[in-house]
């Protein structure tokens, strides 16, 4: 099959455009190449689970376990409720957890509750940040980026998170607990 390309030529003789040759392709040539492709989950979305993507994510709906992507973005209706992992990071939703990134940047409408550890960190006025904020050297950071892995159950990564920063629906218990005879329960 001729290639549809067209290509030009030189002006020797009256040829101004001649058809490519077609030429072998190659497996690589076959495969499609992803560039940084862009992964949007919804407003109306809500995982439970951890997410990890070579690529970009942009998170507008909720999620509630660990992320680990090289561009994330957690847009204003976003809610993320867990350990962030990246290399850049734009915040403006609610982040309940700890942020791990190179360059974080937190925008007039995000709350962050939790620490996060940067080489470059900006802050626009109006952003609500609870927690310590911690420069870190780049290669430290990596360090830090692949040791500190995911939970293997993202419920119990994220229900460490709500019992960590005090979010709304934690369970916080110092030992056994019993039932007495009214259904209420009391710490021994």
């Amino acid at each position: 099959m001729a290639s549809p390309w067209i290509r030009c030529c030189s002006l020797k003789r009256g040829a101004m455009f001649t058809r490519a040759k077609s030429s072998p392709t190659t497996e690589a040539e076959k495969k499609p190449v992803h560039h940084n492709q862009l992964s949007v989950l919804a407003q109306d979305l809500a995982i439970v689970g951890n997410l990890v993507s070579d690529g970009d994510i942009q998170i507008d709906g909720k999620v509630d376990g660990d992320v680990r992507s090289s561009k994330l973005t957690v847009g204003e209706t976003a809610i993320v409720t867990g350990t962030i992992y990246g290399d850049h990071i734009r915040i403006a939703g609610t982040v309940k957890g700890e942020i791990v990134a190179r360059v974080v940047v937190l925008t007039a409408t995000a709350r962050v509750t939790g620490d996060i550890r940067h080489d470059s960190l900006s802050i626009e006025a109006g952003a609500y940040v609870q927690g310590l904020c911690k420069r870190v050297e780049p290669d430290q950071l990596k360090q830090a980026m692949n040791t500190d892995q995911p939970e293997n159950n993202p419920a119990d990564s994220a229900q460490a998170t709500r019992e960590n920063t005090g979010a709304p629906g934690a369970t916080v218990s110092s030992g056994p607990q019993t039932t007495g005879a009214s259904g209420a329960s009391a710490a021994e």
